[in-house]
C-alpha cells in the first residue's frame, strides 16, 4: 500500500529466515575457508528494479549446523528432536523450544511465526496480534459455510498487507520443514488449518476498535483460556528478546462503503491514517542497495483524507489467500 509503509516488503521480513535455511542446504557446499556460496535471490518488494538478483550469505545456526544427512535420513528419537530444535533455530526461537514443544499443532505453528513476526517487525502492534490469535481460535470451529456467509463492512488495506505476510510466512514454515527433515507433516502446516483472510480482517476492526476480549472470541470461555496462555508465551518469549509490544489502535486505513443498490450504487473511498515508515532492523544479508532503515514499548493485555476519486483502484486490494475447507 503506496499510502501505508509502515510494513516493509515481505521479502525483507523474512530474509533471515532463509538464510538459515540455505545453510542447511549448503553446509557440504561450503570451500576450504567455511564461506558459503552466495545465493542468488528475485523477489518483488519496493524500490527493487528486478534489474539484478540480491545476493543473500547464508548464515549458519547459533552452535552450528547440524549433518544435513542425518536430518534427513535418521529416525533415531534424538535425531526427531534435532529436527524440531533446527526448525526454530531458522526462525530464531530455539530459546522456546520447551515452551512451544508443548502445545498442539496449529497452535505451534501460530506462535511460532507470530513470534518470529514480533521480533523482526517493529510496528506490529498487540492490536495485530490479537487480531491474528483470535481469528485462529475462531476458525477452528467455523464450517466454510460460516466462513462464505460472513459479510464485511470495509476492507482495512493493512489487514490485507498482515494477512499476506501470515501466509507468506507459512510458506516459509513449509520451506524450513522440508530443509530440517520434516520434523512435522506438511498438511499440519498448509493455511487452511490457522488462517482465513475474511475472518481476520473482522477480528482485526474488532481488535483495533478495542472490542472486549470476551467478545472477540465469540464469548467462549475456553477460546478465552487458551488465548490468555498463547499470548503470555509469545510475551515472555518477546521480552527474553529485549521486544515489548505496543498497543497502538488504528483507524480504518481504507474503507468501502456501498451507497444505495443496483447497478446506480457506488463506492466512497477513504484513506483514514497518514503513512508511518518503517526502518528494518535486520540487514546482514548482503544486500545490492542499502533499502529503507527503525521498538517495543511495554505491553499491556487489552481487555481524512480522501483519496482522489479518480484513480484506478480496480484490484489493487484484496484479501489475503483463503482456501477450501
Amino acid at each position: 500500500d503506496e499510502f501505508d509503509t509502515s510494513l516493509p516488503g515481505q521479502a525483507l521480513i523474512y530474509c533471515p529466515a532463509r538464510q538459515h535455511i540455505y545453510s542447511i542446504l549448503l553446509e557440504s557446499a561450503k570451500d576450504p575457508s567455511g564461506a558459503y556460496p552466495v545465493v542468488k535471490e528475485w523477489f518483488v518488494y519496493a524500490g527493487n528494479s528486478l534489474q539484478q538478483p540480491d545476493l543473500v550469505q547464508p548464515k549458519q545456526l547459533p552452535g552450528g549446523n547440524p549433518n544435513l544427512r542425518t536430518l534427513w535420513l535418521n529416525r533415531s528419537a534424538e535425531t526427531e528432536k534435532q529436527r524440531l530444535w533446527t526448525f526454530l533455530a531458522c526462525f530464531q526461537l530455539q530459546d522456546s523450544a520447551e515452551d512451544l514443544r508443548a502445545l498442539e499443532t496449529p497452535f505451534f505453528v501460530i506462535c511460532s511465526l507470530l513470534l518470529y513476526l514480533v521480533l523482526q517487525v517493529d510496528s506490529l502492534s498487540s492490536e495485530d496480534l490479537h487480531a491474528f490469535m483470535a481469528q485462529a481460535l475462531c476458525l477452528q470451529e467455523k464450517s466454510a459455510a460460516q466462513l462464505a456467509d460472513l459479510q464485511l463492512a470495509q476492507i482495512d488495506s493493512r489487514a490485507v498487507q498482515l494477512g499476506s505476510l501470515f501466509v507468506r510466512g507459512l510458506g516459509v514454515l513449509l520451506m524450513a520443514n522440508s530443509a530440517c527433515g520434516f520434523p512435522f507433516q506438511m498438511d499440519d502446516l498448509m493455511p487452511w488449518h490457522v488462517f482465513d483472510g475474511k475472518l481476520f480482517q473482522e477480528k482485526y476492526h474488532q481488535a483495533h476498535r478495542g472490542c472486549p476480549l470476551y467478545q472477540l472470541l465469540e464469548h467462549n470461555e475456553l477460546r478465552c483460556t487458551k488465548f490468555q496462555n498463547l499470548l503470555d508465551l509469545i510475551c515472555k518469549a518477546s521480552s527474553a528478546n529485549g521486544r515489548k509490544i505496543q498497543s497502538r489502535p488504528r483507524p480504518s486505513s481504507f474503507m468501502i462503503r456501498k451507497h444505495g443498490r443496483g447497478r446506480g450504487s457506488h463506492r466512497r473511498l477513504l484513506s483514514r491514517n497518514p503513512s508511518h515508515s518503517y526502518q528494518p532492523q535486520c540487514r546482514e544479508s548482503q544486500w545490492r542497495e542499502p533499502q529503507q532503515t527503525g521498538s517495543f514499548s511495554e505491553f499491556q493485555p487489552s481487555g481524512s483524507q480522501y483519496r482522489p476519486r479518480h484513480q484506478s483502484l480496480r484490484g489493487q486490494f484484496q484479501f489475503a489467500p483463503r482456501w477450501p475447507r
